[in-house]
């Protein structure tokens, strides 16, 4: 039985939230500040934390900063449940806080439950992926040896055809197949799509200080951290080289920025180089922390937002003119098409 840790200021909240996770078979604890619930989390280990981000004692963000700080609870999913601060910012600030979603009130309660249920799966996911990859013995060897053997399973594999063979993902053909499949669909139903592509930040040194067999592990990881950061409807490929894409469908253009800032959290906050590459490549302090951390820079581009997009090669080259606006801009940017428009005008 999953437990579940609500954290809010007022008490009929607590217990209507009580009330629908215990009909979906969930244990449920109650706080009413920040400090009981950080206080709660380390005694209780709760599977996930729905934290209000308006209370008296300690406020939500300050109790998801040090929730995210301390070892012991830095790994429990945080949802914030709030009436209170609803602007994108505030929405920004709490995932670059840690938070795995943001949502606000009133809300749906079987929508609500459908989330939580939703990134509990997709945290179960993450720790089998990062168990896998701590049994990983990162010599040049045995990273060689894995690849081959990927390689050689994707190939034998006839349904395999439209997976790109190093990271899993789809292919750029099979996603310019569904790509146009997608456009037509939105024309036809008047609804928007949405194209995020994603740049991984100097990779080319990557590739010259610690080699292509750790450069591909370093995309192998990029690409579970995008997968398992996207949602069930959306459509991930590798794109080409360390670029991918995602194809959001009806998702209008302000969904689309906050699912790019979102991704780019998430690539950010994660940890590409450990003690076994350490070892490997004898790596200096100094190029430990370089490459410890990498950034990507974003674009998004969705239809119909402008009348330069009517076909599906016109919102491909939308997101790429926003994906170099990112880049020149300093990196480690999400810009969109509709932003780029709109600065270019004045």
């Amino acid at each position: 039985m999953p437990k579940v840790l609500v954290v809010d200021d007022n008490e009929e909240i607590i217990e209507t939230l009580e009330r629908i996770f215990s009909f979906y078979q969930f244990e449920v604890i109650g706080a009413y500040n920040g400090a009981e619930a950080i206080e709660l989390a380390e005694k209780e280990k709760p599977d996930i934390i729905i934290l209000d981000a308006l209370m008296p004692v300690m406020d939500g963000f300050e109790a998801c900063k040090i929730l995210k700080s301390k070892n012991s609870t830095r790994e429990i999913p945080i949802v914030f449940l709030t009436a209170n601060y609803t602007d994108a910012e505030n929405r920004i600030t709490g995932l670059e806080l840690g938070a795995d979603d943001y949502l606000l009130k009133p809300f749906n309660s079987r929508e609500l439950v459908a989330r939580i249920k939703t990134i509990l799966k997709k945290n179960e996911l993450m720790h089998s992926l990062k168990k896998k990859n701590e049994e990983l013995i990162l010599s040049n060897e045995q990273i060689r040896k894995e690849l081959e053997t990927l390689q050689k399973k994707a190939q034998d594999l006839e349904e395999y055809a439209y997976i790109d063979q190093l990271t899993g993902l789809y292919n750029k053909s099979f996603f310019n197949k569904r790509l146009r499949e997608e456009f037509h669909r939105a024309i036809r139903y008047e609804t928007p799509l949405s194209l995020i592509l994603i740049d991984v930040d100097s990779f080319e040194r990557i590739n010259e200080v610690l080699g292509y067999q750790i450069g591909d592990y370093i995309l192998m990881k990029m690409s579970n951290i995008i997968l398992n950061n996207t949602r069930i409807t959306d459509i991930v490929a590798r794109f080409g080289g360390e670029e991918f894409a995602v194809l959001l469908p009806q998702t209008d253009d302000q969904g689309a920025y906050f699912e790019a800032e979102r991704l780019r959290v998430s690539l950010d906050k994660a940890e590409y180089i450990d003690e076994s590459i350490v070892n490997v490549k004898n790596l200096s302090r100094r190029r430990q922390n370089e490459y410890k951390h990498l950034t990507v820079s974003l674009g998004v581009a969705t239809y119909p937002m402008t009348d330069q997009i009517k076909s599906e090669k016109d919102l491909v080259k939308a997101a790429e003119e926003a994906l170099g606006h990112a880049k020149t801009q300093g990196k480690n940017k999400t810009i969109t098409y509709q932003r780029l428009m709109t600065e270019r005008a004045t």
